[in-house]
């Protein structure tokens, strides 16, 4: 896998502060849009029909002064834009070992593509976003027109290929990244359904080499990111995409 440039800047941020594991609330809302770009049309379990959603990443305001980068994680809800509470959560200990094992094979095989400063990294983020909407949702690793989360003759095509490419790389063997993950969740559909609240997000850090083998999930981690890349001015969130 070719490294990029973005990806130095993260291992360099993994070492500045230390994790730490917390259970106490914060208080979390979106900021803003970066990579990423509308589906046109898809359909997600948030409601029945097809529409125009912008998929992507996007930041994060936390207590009041930390920014990072994330995606979403709940296709059943939608971004808050004003303060919500929200507290950490485990992958394993909402998705299982199966769901939460995929995840962590997407960000380590594609994760990197989403962070360019290009064109190409806005449908990559796109495409990212569908891949893990269909993990999370379905979990049959191929974005179609079955399941929860289904295309539509309309949808954005190269968002389809390029999500199914990312899928199609779980295969077990994971890339040259590794991560940890802060997962947030509101309380309400915690990523899995039943009930409607506000969206929760993954913030991932990236782990250096030689901690890749002994990764585990650490809440609190994402704060890495929040502290050196808050600045960057680089938002971003899913949420139904406005009429040009």
């Amino acid at each position: 896998m070719k490294k990029l440039p973005i990806k130095s800047l993260l291992s360099a941020v993994a070492c500045l502060v230390a994790t730490t594991a917390s259970a106490t609330p914060v208080l979390l809302m979106e900021s803003g849009l970066t990579n990423g770009q509308s589906t046109t049309s898809l359909i997600l379990p948030i409601q029945s029909g097809a529409a125009n959603y912008w998929a992507g990443l996007q930041t994060l305001s936390i207590d009041n002064a930390i920014g990072a980068l994330a995606f979403c994680v709940d296709p059943w809800e939608w971004s808050p834009t004003t303060k919500q509470s929200y507290l950490t959560s485990s992958l394993d200990g909402i998705f299982g070992t199966t769901k939460a094992n995929y995840i962590r094979e997407l960000y380590s095989e594609s994760y990197a593509s989403t962070l360019k400063l290009n064109n190409g990294g806005a449908n990559a983020a796109a495409a990212f976003q569908l891949a893990l909407w269909e993990i999370v949702a379905d979990g049959d690793l191929k974005l179609d027109g079955s399941g929860l989360v289904r295309t539509t003759n309309q949808t954005t095509q190269n968002l389809v290929s390029l999500a199914n490419g990312m899928l199609n790389q779980i295969d077990g063997q994971f890339g040259s990244n590794n991560y940890s993950f802060t997962f947030y969740t509101s309380g309400k559909s915690g990523g899995v359904g039943s009930s409607t609240g506000y969206q929760d997000y993954l913030v991932a850090t990236q782990l250096p080499a030689s901690l890749a083998a002994n990764a585990v999930d650490e809440p609190g981690s994402g704060l890495l990111l929040a502290t050196a890349l808050g600045g960057l001015g680089l938002f971003g969130r899913r949420r139904k995409a406005r009429p040009a």
